[in-house]
């Protein structure tokens, strides 16, 4: 027999090693079963402190995985670390205090490669110790050369299809990073300013024109003065030109019916370029380009004597400047929002470069229908995705100025600047390091090659998982049918950027939906409702929570809120876990004092006693509500279902009710096949969620019935079709467990033990007599009367 307590420690670290050695969540490729492939999100390895808010929604995918996995399904899943690109970089430049600019690209990217192998391994001890259960027979990341081959092949493949474009055009740049962002990598912060009016000039009359900007500092970028035509104040001002204050030069006065009239006075500064609507207007009406801002964030030539200043410091230099020459008319407080660069906070800016584009702005028609073949849980959460597509304005930026990424599998002709691209079969390749195969330039002739030094942006790595995971076998019967996967589990925020870049590359390469089912978390909250995050440091670690109260526990906690809901560190909700863990065991313990290593899995329903025809009832109720749950990614009902069957019915009612016929001279039978079959079912519907303790109350007794290997390989529960159909009796059996509730209520209040048997109770309720015995047998009462 087990031991009296559960000491969860030792448990759960044994069953760790049971699980990684036995190879219990090993993938079968061969298996006839129908395959359930999860497109795990890669983390980024550059994460050293891990939090509750990321075993929340790791938890709760995995959640679904082992139900999955019960429920008849071979499952795939495997685990990826994004280990490249821009966030692994600054992670190391801070840990080691490094410029990238002042050490060779092959020491940078050296130490790159020690960090991820660290941060992976970080992430593996944590999910391990939370029962995560992956195959990790399976990984990969997204710097080896695996996925490499698939990024590169993407490249070519869109470059192909004409949907892969170099431009050399105004791309939002981060001069902190000194790299190209994209659209999607971009964060609204909202900044106390100033709205400025400042005087240009008319050149014909010397008349003053006032603008307001917000943006000072771009004065030795503009390009040109706007009107809307419909706006009488300036119907004379069409097709002349205006001197600009400070640095002395001529622009344009343009109509465009886009002018916002009411925005501060009407005349409007279009600059190259402070914000989209300036691009618009420099490509509508073809001005010329005054590109002022150096990739640092410092000013060029053309500012003249602010040439070198920061942004900031320019901005409050042209202030003074402009006061001391009477330009400055006046200056009003405003609140506005900026794009900040999400990895750093820095506002971007809007710099001449040539950059990679992927297409996305002419196929948005086609890429909102996409959203119509997933199945999205929650729901509202489809919104999120339609919302971005359709407030696009920029196209994919893929390319990044930095060092540890994809290299582009491109070379440039010297000559003419033509692309000149490998065969899919030379994949991977670094053109920095080798060179192309072909001798001649196919455009020109021309026999000397330029490698691109730019590397990928992670996204366009991480936005091929679903093929990555699918590709990590070569048969192709298998690929097919992994790919598309069966789930994208994530967070909300990255619908924009992981989630809405998949979709684009699984249409353009396949015409396909790259999911079947998203499931989309929401956030791990402090205590106080605050989002839990590395730089605050309002978390406990995971680690701790585990030594105090157990994997179980924590993952109880996980449970706590829906798909799509933030869910707040509430220690309590994790002191409740373990209750669960500890009544389980002790719950296992009677039970099988009684079965005497006897196997009591066939049921004779002739027998059964209302009580039995009542938990069989409730057990069926519970089955069919739990996988309908299952089903429908709603993990934290299932758990309520599951937590008010087992806890009541079970616990304290039905337990108790059986106590009499387990601990006569001659026990009864039927009793203990009725107690087999719920405490088999209640076993296998907590697994998903307390796996540790589901495994080892499988091996403290089933095990040796069951044959399966791990709990985690045994069927779910399925509803007792034998059952007989008696809802007449169980109504009437409702009201009996009223009685013997009101019984235990009455004891409890006159300070009775409810071992203690009292002469007699009157009951408010009406209950057949047939019932009295029962009643007075489980309730300890020597007489029953209805009032």
């Amino acid at each position: 027999m087990a031991e009296n307590s559960y000491n969860f420690t030792e448990r759960e670290a044994h069953w760790r090693r049971f699980w990684r050695e036995q190879e219990i969540y090993k993938f079968n490729p061969e298996s006839q079963k129908p395959f359930y492939s999860v497109d795990t999100p890669p983390p980024y390895v550059s994460a050293d402190h891990l939090h509750v808010g990321h075993i929340m929604s790791y938890s709760q995918a995995e959640f679904i995985v082992r139900y999955k996995r019960m429920a008849g399904f071979e499952v795939f899943y495997p685990m990826g670390f994004d280990d490249n690109g821009l966030p692994t970089e600054r992670f190391v430049e801070k840990k080691y205090r490094l410029n990238k600019n002042k050490i060779s690209r092959a020491e940078f990217i050296k130490k790159c490669l020690e960090e991820t192998k660290i941060g992976s391994q970080t992430y593996r001890n944590l999910w391990e110790l939370l029962g995560i259960s992956v195959d990790w027979s399976k990984t990969y990341s997204t710097i080896d050369r695996h996925s490499q081959k698939i990024s590169q092949w993407s490249f070519l493949d869109l470059y192909q299809k004409g949907k892969m474009v170099r431009k050399d055009e105004p791309t939002f740049w981060c001069v902190a990073c000194q790299t190209a962002v994209a659209q999607a990598d971009l964060e609204d912060k909202e900044e106390q300013s100033f709205l400025n009016y400042i005087n240009f000039t008319a050149e014909q009359d010397g008349r003053p024109l006032l603008i307001a900007t917000t943006r000072p500092e771009l004065l030795p970028a503009c390009a040109a003065l706007f009107v809307n035509p419909n706006d009488e104040r300036y119907a004379d001002l069409a097709g002349k030109t205006a001197r600009v204050p400070l640095f002395d030069y001529s622009v344009p006065i343009l109509t465009d019916e886009a002018v916002d009239i009411n925005f501060g006075t009407g005349l409007m500064m279009v600059c190259t370029w402070g914000d989209n609507e300036d691009v618009v207007k420099t490509k509508a009406h073809n001005l010329p380009i005054r590109s002022t801002i150096n990739p640092d964030g410092r000013l060029n030539g053309l500012a003249g004597e602010f040439t070198g200043l920061k942004l900031t410091e320019a901005r409050k230099q042209i202030i003074e400047k402009l006061k001391e020459k009477n330009y400055l008319v006046k200056q009003e407080e405003i609140s506005h929002i900026l794009n900040v660069h999400e990895r750093c906070g820095t506002p971007v800016e809007l710099v001449k470069t040539k950059q990679w584009f992927i297409k996305v702005l002419d196929a948005r028609a086609e890429l909102l229908a996409q959203a119509e073949k997933m199945n999205w849980h929650p729901l509202f959460m489809k919104q999120r995705y339609l919302d971005w597509v359709r407030t696009l304005k920029w196209d994919w930026c893929i390319s990044r100025q930095r060092y540890y990424g994809v290299p582009f599998p491109v070379w440039y002709c010297r000559n003419c600047g033509e692309a000149i691209l490998p065969e899919v079969e030379d994949l991977p390749v670094d053109p920095t390091l080798t060179s192309p195969k072909i001798k001649k330039c196919p455009a020109c002739g021309g026999k000397d090659f330029v490698p691109e030094s730019d590397v990928m942006d992670t996204w366009m790595t991480s936005s091929c998982t679903p093929l990555i995971i699918s590709r990590l076998f070569e048969d192709k019967k298998i690929q097919a049918r992994l790919y598309p996967s069966s789930l994208r589990p994530q967070a909300f925020e990255i619908i924009r950027t992981w989630l809405f870049y998949t979709v684009v590359k699984s249409f353009y390469h396949h015409g396909l939906a790259p999911f079947f089912d998203i499931m989309i978390s929401g956030h791990g909250h402090d205590e106080k409702g605050q989002k839990i995050s590395k730089r605050l440091g309002n978390f406990v670690d995971p680690e701790k929570i585990v030594a105090q109260y157990g994997a179980d526990a924590l993952r109880y906690w996980a449970t706590g809120a829906n798909l799509g809901e933030n869910l707040r560190y509430n220690e309590q909700e994790i002191k409740k876990g373990k209750r669960t863990t500890t009544k389980l065991y002790n719950a296992a313990q009677f039970c099988f004092s009684h079965f005497q290593n006897r196997d009591y899995a066939k049921l004779e329903t002739k027998n059964l006693l209302p009580e039995d025809k009542w938990i069989l009832a409730r057990l069926n109720e519970t089955i069919k509500k739990a996988t309908a749950d299952f089903d429908a990614y709603q993990y934290a009902r299932a758990k309520n279902e599951i937590d008010e069957f087992f806890w009541s019915a079970f616990c304290d009612n039905y337990l108790e009710f059986v106590k009499y016929r387990l601990y006569r001279e001659k026990p009864d039978e039927t009793a203990k096949q009725v107690l087999y079959q719920v405490f088999w079912a209640i076993s296998r519907i907590y697994a998903p969620i307390l796996p540790f303790i589901a495994e080892e109350i499988y091996h403290l007794y089933f095990h040796q019935f069951e044959k399966a290997k791990s709990i985690h390989l045994c069927s779910w529960p399925k509803v007792i079709a034998s059952l007989p159909q008696a809802p007449k009796e169980e109504k009437e059996f409702e009201q009996v467990i009223a009685v013997i509730l009101a019984i235990r209520k009455f004891k409890s209040e006159q300070k009775i033990s409810l071992a203690k048997e009292i002469p007699e109770f009157a009951a408010d309720l009406p209950v057949s007599e047939k019932y009295f015995d029962f009643i007075k047998a489980v309730a300890k009462v020597e007489k029953i009367a209805v009032k």
